[in-house]
């Protein structure tokens, strides 16, 4: 189970956002969050706990809302000035994360902090104290668990978490296309928004709302996952980086100043009613993978 191995705290939000998809496949119940999302979050958390001792390990159950620095709080706002604060330091996050490791607001702060079993998660102590071998059993466990789970909360039958990652990228993506890229005033904003980041010499392969809020940060992100060749890198080797994107990020905004305002409150609204985790809009490529 491959994906198994992904950050404690993703089960969650997995288990969350699964549970809104009707057992008919229709994504459309996923738009209404759960009336009680900490108690479904004790109930799921407890189930996973009773699996995984059936399995002859120790999991205990984690019911949190992670909260967000300042810093990326206020560049996932749509506030101007405090988007501008941000990328004038930390441009779209990705070298960042090297440069400023300390500050915990880079786009790998978070996940590097789950997997090196970091953080305020009991389990991942629980991980980081046993051999290999049984550190892989565990996480083949926990795929095995989470998986079972899943399909009893959304009456599908999914046969590995490959799938369950294919339904949950799906449903956002619908819920994407009908509520952002369908909105006529984003619409307006974004056409508006690639105008002028062509003529600045930006490159933008599609206006939809959702796409020209990243169109900027993609190439960066590409580069950002081949510093270090493999290793991870030093900030002497991030830091050219990290200038490139602070330029860019800022001139981005100077473009999408209006967009952002509108788009951000929207998209932050859009996560949240589809219950993935706060700010998983900004965090969503680096978690993934």
């Amino acid at each position: 189970m491959t994906n198994s191995r992904a950050p404690l705290m993703i089960v969650a939000a997995l288990l969350a956002a699964l549970a809104g998809c009707s057992t008919s496949g229709e994504t459309g119940a996923a738009a209404s969050p759960s009336a009680d999302p900490a108690g479904k979050q004790r109930q799921h958390q407890a189930q996973l706990a009773t699996c995984m001792k059936g399995k002859g390990f120790t999991y205990h159950p984690v019911v949190t809302t992670p909260k967000l620095p300042d810093a990326i709080k206020q560049e996932m706002s749509g506030d101007y000035q405090g988007m501008r604060k941000y990328r004038e330091k930390y441009g779209f996050g990705f070298a960042a994360s090297f440069v400023y490791p300390n500050d915990g607001v880079g786009r790998m702060a978070m996940r590097t902090k789950e997997m090196d079993g970091a953080g305020d998660d009991p389990n991942g102590k629980v991980i980081a104290g046993l051999p290999k071998a049984q550190r892989d059993a565990y996480f083949d466990a926990m795929g095995s668990c989470t998986l079972v789970m899943i399909n009893k909360v959304t009456g599908k039958n999914m046969k590995s978490m490959e799938e369950v990652s294919k339904a949950q990228g799906e449903m956002l993506k619908q819920i994407i296309a009908r509520e952002i890229d369908g909105d006529p005033k984003l619409v307006e904003l974004a056409g508006a928004f690639a105008d002028c980041l062509k003529g600045k010499g930006y490159r933008t392969s599609s206006q939809r709302p959702s796409d020209i809020a990243r169109s900027t940060e993609e190439p960066f992100m590409q580069e950002f996952g081949k510093l270090g060749q493999g290793k991870t890198p030093t900030a002497d080797q991030a830091r050219p980086l990290l200038q490139r994107e602070i330029k860019a990020s800022l001139e981005d905004l100077e473009c999408g100043k209006d967009f952002y305002a509108a788009y951000r409150p929207k998209a932050n609204g859009v996560y949240e009613k589809a219950q993935f985790l706060p700010g998983v809009g900004m965090m969503m490529a680096t978690v993934a993978s």
